[in-house]
């Protein structure tokens, strides 16, 4: 340890740099002199990403050493009221922030985090009486996530709410279905900076009762009649829906310059993956689903020239069928996998999983 402390402090940074979160702080838990060297480089934490939950268990000393890594995302867990202001304590400067299963119909106390600029809530335990707490926000916010929410305002109310968020990039509204609004126009009229939507725009209550399974059409109405909606600028698409090959052929006229594909039909998409070459050439980034999928067709992705980043959606496994124990990491065969695709390509595309996904990330698609 004595000749470890003689070398020079950027040397040891530099090394740290190149560790994974896990690793960092397993480094960290070595020696006192470790400790202080990674608490007190903040840029060694840029971008790090903490889950809490059931707060009073956490002592002085924890919220310490978060607040010294300057921690600025933060995914809070059946959250209360009480749980955000003892956050706004000790991490106030927060950019981003996600409440995973709220537990209240209102959430006054983000106004404490003035530099706020994403934020997500997801799966509230109670209806969302009012968007208000959005209204501090209105010159900072940048993205907006409300997704598995029971929203008991009025139409007139959301809209007011989000219309007024005109710093606004990224938006997705995922209700309950019960609020119906007939046009949007409105609403991207204000919202200049808009680049990214995701809106519930129907009810599950007052869908016809043959809109899913169609006598003449398994699954519900084809993908095609609706490609007249989507705009040939468009450059995102995700699609969760009955997907056939004859569906995506449709997608790619309408669409040739796609850059960013999210496909996760409801079959298997064994039979799909394998055109993605050809009808989307552009693709930059690439979310699917590797059960199913052929190993033969997955490393056909290589011959995407623009691909850069996948991400597999189901990388876990279970390692023995006789006890049903789910691992949530991807399966040495899928390691395997992902390693030949990135040799294929040189190391230019990056392939993330679950357990490295963004933690603001809409979890229903």
């Amino acid at each position: 340890m004595a000749s470890a402390m003689q070398l020079p402090v950027e040397l040891w940074l530099q090394v740290f740099g190149f560790l994974s979160w896990r690793d960092k702080l397993s480094m960290r838990c070595t020696c006192a002199h470790f400790r202080h060297l990674m608490d007190e480089s903040r840029p060694l934490w840029r971008g790090f990403s903490i889950v809490l939950t059931d707060l009073p268990r956490y002592n002085r000393s924890f919220w310490r050493s978060l607040a010294q890594r300057h921690v600025r995302i933060v995914s809070l867990r059946a959250g209360k009221s009480k749980d955000l202001k003892q956050l706004s304590t000790w991490l106030a400067p927060l950019h981003a922030l996600r409440l995973n299963n709220w537990r209240e119909d209102s959430i006054k106390e983000l106004k404490q985090f003035s530099q706020l600029k994403r934020f997500s809530v997801t799966s509230c335990s109670k209806p969302l009486m009012n968007l208000d707490f959005l209204s501090p926000l209105s010159r900072q916010l940048t993205q907006l996530s409300i997704c598995n929410a029971q929203l008991s305002c009025s139409v007139s109310h959301l809209l007011a709410c989000v219309t007024q968020l005109t710093c606004l990039t990224s938006l997705l509204l995922h209700h309950d279905g019960s609020l119906r609004i007939p046009s949007l126009s409105g609403v991207l009229t204000s919202l200049t900076e808009l680049k990214h939507l995701s809106w519930t725009m129907i009810t599950y209550r007052t869908l016809a009762l043959d809109f899913f399974s169609p006598a003449h059409i398994p699954g519900g109405h084809p993908l095609a009649a609706y490609a007249d909606f989507l705009p040939s600028s468009l450059l995102s698409l995700t699609l969760c829906v009955d997907l056939q090959p004859e569906d995506l052929q449709v997608v790619s006229f309408r669409i040739p310059h796609l850059q960013h594909l999210h496909l996760d039909p409801w079959s298997s998409s064994s039979n799909l993956v394998r055109l993605l070459p050809q009808l989307f050439p552009q693709l930059r980034t690439l979310r699917i689903r590797h059960q199913r999928v052929s190993d033969e067709d997955f490393l056909c992705l290589q011959h995407l020239q623009h691909l850069n980043t996948l991400e597999v959606l189901d990388a876990f496994y279970c390692p023995d069928p006789n006890h049903p124990r789910v691992v949530y990491e991807p399966s040495p065969h899928l390691l395997k996998l992902t390693s030949d695709l990135q040799k294929l390509t040189s190391h230019r595309v990056q392939v993330i999983t679950n357990s490295h996904r963004d933690p603001l990330t809409c979890s229903c698609v």
